[in-house]
């Protein structure tokens, strides 16, 4: 039961809207956070220990935003190559490996999809809505968070 509780505090306001202007959370904080996530294939990471520079993806699948946002980076995901690109959502394995899968961005190196404990993420990142985006530089510090869908341009923009 608590675990719902938390997944509606971590998604209120989830499916946030198209922003024209996107702002660094101020309640994240600069470093790369450290919470535990599992990947599809049982993997535990420790989102402080990925290497290199790193993009945080939290979306809901079910949220149409998100959707959206998972087309356009796939179009785009050569883009993206210096980056690693962890998808993280607070569903079922499978529902996530169905989310991965209808959008084809599985079997690609730099793409991990994982699941992570809401009560976690709230702790390290506080409240946020989804999708939420944050860009790391390689030495773990936040480069940009965007909030809500955000165009692809934009996120480009900061790699």
């Amino acid at each position: 039961m608590k675990r719902y509780i938390f997944i509606i505090l971590l998604l209120t306001g989830a499916c946030s809207s198209p922003k024209t202007e996107n702002k660094v959370n101020t309640i994240v904080s600069k470093g790369l956070p450290s919470f535990q996530m599992t990947t599809l294939s049982g993997e535990k990471l420790l989102t402080q220990s990925l290497p290199g520079r790193t993009i945080l993806i939290f979306y809901n699948p079910d949220c149409d935003h998100c959707q959206r946002e998972a087309e356009e980076i796939r179009k785009r995901l050569d883009e993206f190559q210096a980056y690693g690109l962890y998808f993280i959502a607070a569903s079922s394995a499978e529902t996530v490996t169905n989310f991965a899968t209808k959008y084809d961005l599985t079997g690609h190196a730099n793409v991990v999809f994982a699941t992570a404990e809401v009560p976690d993420v709230i702790r390290e990142m506080g409240p946020m809505g989804t999708p939420s985006i944050f860009v790391y530089s390689a030495n773990k510090e936040l480069v940009k968070n965007f909030d809500g869908e955000t165009p692809v341009d934009e996120i480009v923009k900061v790699l």
